[in-house]
């Protein structure tokens, strides 16, 4: 799997890895010393990042949502690999301060033109809850289709409804016949 660097920089956001001692500290119910985050961090995904940034599963990256006018963090970003044949999913949210800025929208374009880099990335899916359109229009802006609606488990192990979408990134090559 290719590593993806420890920062991303787009026009209105930077990804930045999120480290092992903030992981802890969100975990813990306590802001992270070594970033300046928003007021109203963390997020409702904090700490399934911070989970993911600690765990043992391959992750492709657990970063920050950084505005690059302060450095302050104003979302989480990640994305991990689901299968064997190269899917990934991704998940984000910005504070609600912060929202309708167009964070989300320039975080998972970020995110997602570094795994088109991984050549073992073929394909990306997010998950969108039936009650945040405008989390659908994230997606949706950033190049996804959507497949269907489905069941699936948040991160307080509640079932909710949501908007299953794909991003096609490559087909597997097909063995030549030489």
């Amino acid at each position: 799997m290719t590593a993806v660097g420890a920062t991303i920089a787009a026009m209105t956001i930077v990804l930045r890895r999120m480290t092992r001692e903030a992981a802890e500290a969100i975990l813990a119910g306590e802001r992270p010393r070594d970033v300046r985050v928003a007021d109203d961090y963390p997020t409702e995904f904090s700490s399934g990042v911070a989970e993911a940034a600690l765990g043992t599963e391959p992750q492709f990256g657990c970063f920050f949502i950084h505005r690059p006018e302060d450095d302050v963090v104003v979302g989480d970003i990640g994305a991990a690999f689901i299968d064997d044949a190269g899917t990934l999913e991704i998940g984000y949210a910005v504070v609600e301060s912060q929202q309708r800025r167009g964070y989300a929208t320039a975080a998972v374009e970020a995110l997602v033109a570094e795994i088109r880099e991984a050549p073992e990335a073929r394909r990306v899916v997010a998950h969108t809850p039936l009650d945040r359109p405008e989390s659908a229009r994230v997606v949706k802006k950033a190049g996804f289709a959507m497949l269907r609606e489905t069941d699936d488990v948040d991160e307080q192990g509640n079932t909710l409804r949501v908007k299953e979408w794909e991003l096609a990134l490559r087909t597997p090559r097909k063995p030549s016949r030489d």
